[in-house]
């Protein structure tokens, strides 16, 4: 089967396209799809795999804008209920294997077109981009649908234009404007967390302006600036500043709300002295890597359980802070900031280091400690890295032997 790519999208070609019935789309569809699986696109040149991505990715939108108004009418019918479902996105989860989330925001993007006919009508036609349809959408606000009609054709332009970045501002606009009677209901802010197939944690929320403005003022203000010989992406660095400010707002979250900050580590002994590999499991997350436990173990308020061969706990800590206050404000006084070779983050954004490790019996104490950020932290305890330091000097050879430049 030969695929064109033309102005007009993607297209079977050959046999198998006269054999599918134009009455039933689906099958010309699977024949579409075949066709481009089918394909290698190793042996195309470089424009030609430019076009046919870009054609590929237009063809997406418009089949998304399709399904989100087959979606919608399923839900009108109540389909899902026919087989039990508790809703429509339930049901799409299980029969289609979507996320429920990714499944509900197709209803309400199906429903909001149907009030938005011209909105819903271009996105199909591919006109506009599934993301340009979902924030015209993603402007409705509940009592204000006759304005949202009537503002339609200044944001149809915007999405038609390709001006996205305008879009979200107009569809931000109108959606403050429209909270501003106060007679709509407040939209609440939500986070979600969910942990993924390969035991990920996946972050998701939906904030007003003045929350998000004040979660990204903190995310940019403890974020790494780039720097020379820093290959981490912007999406690591500010993940790392939100680990850091949970870091910080544990270390001062007041007493008396309910369990004092902590972080609770279930660990075998044999996995934490590295003898063999066991339970290491955190109290919301579960399964933690042990490199990960042992560099938790420099520097954190922990509450430790260990366990022993038959699982049963044989040792259980207090809780307790290493180092203690005293000595962190002595070790920054010494020195002054991050000691891997040409860091130069200040204190504030370092862990203290057991440079003999705390579980192997190392102590906690000027000689054993040194600061070192977060980034250089977890270097220094991935496999085959080695410190050394002598009160003075601090040593470090990679894996290969050789020290950082």
């Amino acid at each position: 089967m030969q695929v064109l790519v033309d102005g007009s999208g993607l297209h079977p070609a050959g046999p198998d396209r006269d054999a599918a019935s134009p009455a039933d789309p689906v099958l010309l569809l699977r024949a579409a799809v075949d066709a481009l699986a089918r394909l290698d696109p190793v042996g195309l040149g470089d424009a030609a795999v430019a076009d046919l991505t870009i054609a590929t990715r237009h063809e997406i939108d418009r089949l998304e804008g399709c399904f989100a108004r087959l979606a919608r009418t399923a839900h009108r019918r109540g389909v899902g209920s026919q087989s039990g479902a508790p809703s429509t996105a339930a049901w799409l989860a299980r029969a289609a294997g979507m996320r429920t989330g990714d499944a509900r925001a197709a209803v309400e993007a199906g429903e909001a077109c149907e009030l938005l006919e011209r909105t819903g009508g271009a996105w199909r036609n591919g006109e506009i981009t599934s993301a340009a349809a979902r924030t015209l959408t993603g402007a409705r606000v509940e009592g204000h649908d006759p304005a949202l009609a009537a503002c339609e054709p200044d944001l149809l332009r915007l999405a038609r234009g390709g001006d996205l970045p305008g879009l979200r501002r107009a569809a931000a606009r109108f959606r403050n404007l429209a909270r501003a009677d106060g007679t709509a209901p407040r939209v609440p802010d939500g986070l979600h967390l969910s942990r993924t197939y390969g035991g990920r944690t996946v972050l998701s929320g939906d904030l007003g302006d003045l929350a998000a403005e004040t979660v990204v003022t903190a995310v940019h203000a403890y974020t790494d600036p780039p720097a020379d010989g820093d290959r981490r992406p912007g999406s690591q660095r500010r993940a790392e500043a939100l680990v850091r400010i949970c870091e910080t707002a544990l270390e001062h979250a007041p007493s008396g709300r309910g369990n004092r900050s902590q972080v609770t580590v279930v660990v075998d002994w044999a996995t934490l002295t590295g003898d063999a590999s066991g339970r290491a499991d955190g109290q919301f997350t579960g399964p933690l890597h042990p490199h990960d436990v042992r560099r938790l173990l420099c520097d954190s308020t922990i509450s430790r359980v260990v366990t022993g061969p038959d699982g049963l706990p044989v040792d259980t800590g207090r809780a307790r802070r290493n180092p203690p206050p005293r000595l962190r404000r002595a070790l920054v006084a010494r020195d002054q900031g991050c000691r891997f070779p040409g860091c130069d983050r200040p204190p504030g954004w370092c862990d203290a280091h057991h440079v003999h490790h705390w579980a192997d019996g190392g102590s906690t104490d000027l000689r054993n400690l040194i600061l070192l950020c977060a980034h250089h932290h977890r270097v220094v305890h991935q496999p085959g890295w080695t410190t050394r330091f002598d009160g003075d000097r601090i040593h470090i050879r990679g894996p290969d032997g050789t020290r950082p430049p």
